[in-house]
């Protein structure tokens, strides 16, 4: 029998007493450490695994918002102790699943019809189900393999409980801890979330971003069923794939790990400098790979288009990151709308040694705790100094995906030659005129992929992690 999901107070205690636990326990490691207390380590690890499974635990319990969390953390193995990753990660793709009967009204509330009219077959038994929705396999009346993505009746409402929730208790932490700030994480939440619980919204995406892409044979987007598609209720071919960070099935279908990364940073390279539309939410549920190898790109709930002048920035203040310059760096992230309380060049050149310079020179694919530690002994000193006091959301959003990919590339054991990739990209980027649209003219790049693998058509339809939200 399914748990009742708590609402209100309930909510909001629950939550309360977790972060409490959680923040306690580290707080008595530390002084322990202060101490002299030479178990310290052990007694860290021991609380990272109980922290970890009862973050887990209630955000089984509670759904919506906390789930999609923990689907983040869970994808961050390249700075988050090993067992948050590993319990964390369950919740990709694998949140335990509501009865299909409890959906059904629903579905024929948004569809204006009785379910067995649209769909000769709905599998009862859902092949992913997450944070906002599940998915069923279904075929269509014409015979067409599909996958339904269904959104749970009450998440709207959970979900905003659950930001009301999350900013007092960010507020909270802050006022305890001053040198942590989640308030911009909280922005991008409130900012980000809703878009996902619009299926129209995702269905548009959807279909450009397969258009965008059409010119790899490396990547697969799932085709949109628009006649079958509502606000809540999404209907896609079905397309079948591994998932990207199981590496001993990526092994098993005679693909190379190291390929799916550099292919994985490819595409996205060339989502954000060509195209100026990108996939922002790469967590591994989203991500599969297919034989050839070829990428399935699942679930455009959270996309994101560009201003026109992105691209250019994005490819100044990469240059400047690599060569060393400091004044250019700092140069590059104002031009992006970076604002600091003070004119000086300090902070920004911080920024951007913990965004890419720190490992580009020391030849490392992606951030590691070891890069935390070094950048984290000096940073809070230097932003106490003069604090950042604007960011772009579009910048966090792209810092947000390089963190994505930067868990995955550790989960996959792979070392991408990060300046080998992109060079072409910001090439092709600053060549492009001002204002011009992503993707036009001189704003085009080759890819690693040109002429990879079997045409895209020839992929299986699939919706084994169309919704996995």
């Amino acid at each position: 029998m399914r748990h009742r999901v708590p609402h209100g107070i309930g909510r909001f205690v629950a939550q309360a007493v977790l972060v409490a636990r959680v923040y306690v326990g580290y707080k008595l490691i530390q002084l322990a450490h202060r101490l002299g207390d030479r178990k310290t380590a052990a007694r860290l690890e021991r609380h990272h695994r109980r922290s970890a499974v009862a973050v887990r635990r209630l955000a089984v319990r509670l759904e919506a918002l906390p789930i999609k969390v923990c689907q983040f953390l869970g994808s961050r193995a390249d700075i988050l102790p090993e067992a948050y990753v590993e319990v964390l990660s369950t919740l990709q793709d694998r949140v335990p699943p509501r009865p299909l009967a409890t959906l059904l009204p629903l579905v024929r509330a948004e569809l204006g019809r009785a379910p067995e009219e649209a769909f000769a077959t709905l599998d009862e038994r859902p092949i992913a189900s997450a944070s906002l929705a599940q998915v069923h396999r279904g075929r269509l009346r014409d015979g067409r393999d599909v996958a339904v993505k269904i959104q749970y009746p009450d998440v709207a409402r959970l979900i905003d409980l659950d930001l009301r929730n999350f900013a007092f208790l960010v507020r909270v932490l802050a006022w305890l801890e001053p040198e942590l700030d989640f308030h911009v994480l909280i922005a991008e939440v409130e900012r980000y979330v809703p878009l996902e619980l619009d299926f129209v919204h995702e269905a548009r995406s959807a279909t450009r971003m397969r258009e965008s892409l059409a010119g790899r044979a490396d990547v697969v987007v799932p085709r949109i069923v628009p006649e079958l598609s509502t606000r809540r209720v999404l209907v896609m071919e079905y397309v079948d794939g591994v998932r990207i960070t199981d590496v001993d099935a990526i092994r098993a279908l005679g693909v190379d790990p190291a390929d799916v990364a550099r292919r994985l940073i490819d595409v996205f390279c060339e989502q954000v400098l060509v195209h100026g539309f990108f996939h922002a939410d790469p967590h591994p549920g989203n991500v599969l790979v297919q034989p050839g190898p070829r990428l399935v790109l699942l679930d455009f709930g959270l996309a994101k288009e560009l201003p026109p002048d992105f691209r250019a920035g994005i490819a100044r203040l990469t240059g400047a990151i690599l060569s060393g310059d400091r004044a250019a760096v700092a140069a590059a992230f104002r031009a992006l709308g970076f604002r600091t309380r003070e004119n000086s060049d300090e902070s920004l050149w911080w920024l951007g040694e913990a965004f890419l310079g720190w490992a580009v020179r020391n030849r490392r694919s992606y951030a590691d705790r070891e890069m935390v530690a070094r950048l984290g002994a000096d940073m809070p000193r230097i932003m106490r100094a003069n604090p950042v006091v604007q960011v772009p959301s579009d910048v966090l959003l792209v810092g947000r995906v390089l963190g994505l990919l930067s868990g995955v590339g550790k989960q996959l054991g792979a070392h991408v030659a990060l300046v080998a990739t992109l060079l072409p990209y910001l090439a092709a980027a600053q060549r492009a005129p001002a204002g011009a649209p992503p993707g036009s003219g001189s704003g085009t790049a080759p890819s690693i992929a040109s002429g990879a693998g079997a045409g895209g058509d020839e992929a299986m339809p699939s919706g084994a992690g169309a919704a996995r939200r």
